[in-house]
């Protein structure tokens, strides 16, 4: 793979199989490792989801990466938002699969789920007054099954997949403006391009925590990554939670 303008340092590291790209990629921040370490697997064996959620995915399914990014900590909300964008744009321009993006880090096409991102903080790997962020994406390419209750669909279904390295490249790419937008204005400045992209905006949905349930229509999103939800006492602010649109079309 070419090196990125936009990652200097770029390295990749590709592997057959490994329990989780992001624990390669934190690991290499703590060891020093500049913005634009990447890693990508053919098979992930204990990959993580938000809240602690663990999933495998077999070899040759799934575009299965992580980036390391070294931001300043006013970016760090807003790089989900980021990256996801950069997703959309990678998938239509690689396989013309128009998708959409739901809150707070899933992508959707068709209201079911394609692909999944997760930003996580490797607080033992700061410096400079920059925090180091491993950026995981992975993309269901050829997956013929999903387990029970996943509402999954993959890219396979809905048109010719993409090879894993060119998708990851497109996203790399696609990042790029992204990220200068958000160091930039922060979230504000990828707000227009979340809104017109975004699945369930305007539709009644549950946002649900461990202590929580918060039932109303989804407005769009704060300057600090915050859903805002309007309910029947007002609208309310949502943080972190498990979205579920009731309009799942999206």
């Amino acid at each position: 793979m070419e090196v990125l303008a936009a990652f200097p340092d770029f390295s990749l590291r590709r592997l057959a199989r490994t329990p989780s790209t992001q624990d390669v990629v934190r690991r290499a921040a703590v060891d020093g490792a500049p913005e634009g370490f990447c890693c990508i697997a053919d098979e992930q064996t204990l990959g993580r989801g938000r809240q602690g959620r663990t999933w495998s995915a077999p070899a040759g399914t799934a575009l299965l990466a992580s980036v390391l990014l070294r931001r300043p900590p006013s970016s760090v909300p807003g790089l989900p938002f980021a990256a996801g964008l950069a997703l959309l744009e990678a998938l239509l321009t690689i396989s013309g699969i128009e998708a959409r993006r739901k809150w707070p880090n899933d992508v959707l096409v068709g209201g079911r789920k394609l692909a999944g991102i997760l930003c996580e903080v490797e607080p033992a790997a700061a410096s400079g007054g920059e925090v180091a962020v491993a950026v995981g994406v992975g993309v269901n390419l050829r997956v013929g099954t999903f387990p029970p209750g996943a509402d999954g669909i993959s890219a396979h279904e809905v048109a010719a997949p993409p090879d894993p390295l060119e998708l990851l490249h497109a996203w790399l790419v696609a990042l790029t403006p992204r990220l200068l937008a958000l160091g930039r204005a922060g979230i504000p400045g990828l707000r227009d391009e979340w809104r017109a992209k975004a699945a369930g905006l305007g539709d009644e949905l549950l946002a649900s925590g461990r202590s929580f349930e918060i039932r109303g229509v989804a407005e769009g999103i704060a300057d600090d990554g915050a859903l805002m939800i309007r309910t029947h006492t007002g609208v309310v602010r949502v943080l972190a939670a498990d979205v579920h649109i009731a309009s799942a079309a999206g």
